[in-house]
């Protein structure tokens, strides 16, 4: 199958990047003909089987939309957490028009739209789309086998974009609130990451002023201060930062998928998230806990796991690796793509 794909911006932290270069990676390895549109760049010479168009809110969008119609190949659409309520409202005056003049009727017309999750799926069909829907997760590739969780230091981990979004004002209150009940703790927090809007110096203020030392310095110097922000790691660095944690938490307002999670379990490291993330199975699988958005109950959820034996907190990392390669490895993933 012939498979072009669209997207208008590849910055390096995005869950779009990373799932737009994998699933052609993945598509390809299965033996699909893949092809990548950007704007710097040109569609293909030849009529692909479909479009699949990735994220939203950017005009140069259009142009593959139109290009697939003007052509009759059918388009594949994937918000990628676009249309959640939170994403929604945030700047809303600088949607309402898009939305009515091109994003709304642009999606109306696409021939599937892509969800990774019924979570998304109910966001799409409360904000009156129709189109036949393909519930689809994220995928990832397992790593090599990890080190011993008792040989790693107490550091809890948190990945992704520093902004509002992420609920980290939320993780500072309740790291504030362990560290208030357990003075002595050995547990360190570790906020990897791009800075967006700033958002790293108001988190470092607010942190300080709940009495939590807070440092900017590299992986290594993570159990130096009470909280550590890393910046942002990609590849082997990222990978040696999900290695060297004992825990991963996400405490996000909204996800329409959360693939942070995906790559924290391959690494078999237990995870925490939130409510608002789609990821009801942690506790089913036993591989981690939910809570709901509120520093208390955060607190209270991490405290539980952190009271854990190595031996326990280990098994959990286990189970999660073994939910990975059962149901979101690549290989898997991208046939669920194809099909």
């Amino acid at each position: 199958m012939r498979i072009l794909h669209a997207i208008a911006a590849l910055p390096p932290a995005a869950g779009t990047t990373t799932f737009c270069r994998e699933a052609l990676r993945a598509l390809a390895d299965r033996g699909h003909d893949c092809h990548l549109w950007t704007p710097d760049g040109s569609p293909p010479p030849w009529r692909p089987d479909v479009l699949h168009l990735h994220a939203l809110w950017t005009p140069w969008l259009l142009r593959p939309f139109l290009w697939a119609k003007r052509r009759g190949v059918p388009v594949v659409w994937s918000p990628h957490g676009m249309l959640a309520p939170w994403a929604m409202a945030h700047k809303r005056w600088k949607k309402i028009l898009p939305w009515a003049l091109y994003q709304r009727p642009a999606l109306r017309a696409a021939d599937l739209l892509h969800v990774t999750s019924p979570l998304e799926a109910g966001w799409v069909r409360d904000l009156g789309l129709r189109n036949p829907l393909a519930e689809v997760p994220l995928g990832v590739d397992l790593p090599p086998e990890p080190p011993p969780l008792p040989t790693r230091p107490h550091l809890a981990l948190f990945v992704g974009r520093l902004h509002p979004i992420k609920g980290l004002d939320l993780l500072v209150r309740a790291w504030a609130l362990h560290k208030r009940r357990d003075p002595a703790t050995p547990w360190r927090l570790l906020l990897v990451g791009p800075d967006e809007v700033g958002y790293q110096a108001t988190l470092a203020g607010f942190a300080r002023g709940l009495g939590l030392s807070v440092q900017a310095a590299p992986l290594a110097l993570a159990q130096a201060a009470d909280l550590t922000f890393a910046g942002p790691l990609y590849g082997p660095d990222k990978a040696a930062a999900l290695d060297a944690a004992r825990l991963l938490i996400l405490p996000s307002h909204t996800e329409n998928f959360g693939g942070v999670i995906l790559e924290a379990l391959a690494h078999a490291l237990p995870a925490l998230a939130s409510d608002a993330t789609p990821w009801e199975i942690l506790p089913q699988a036993r591989c981690g806990d939910r809570f709901p958005l509120d520093p208390q109950a955060l607190a209270d959820a991490f405290d539980r796991l952190a009271a854990l034996p190595d031996s326990e907190l280990e098994a959990m990392g286990r189970r999660g690796r073994e939910l990975v390669r059962e149901r979101y490895a690549w290989p898997a993933v991208a046939d669920a793509l194809a099909r």
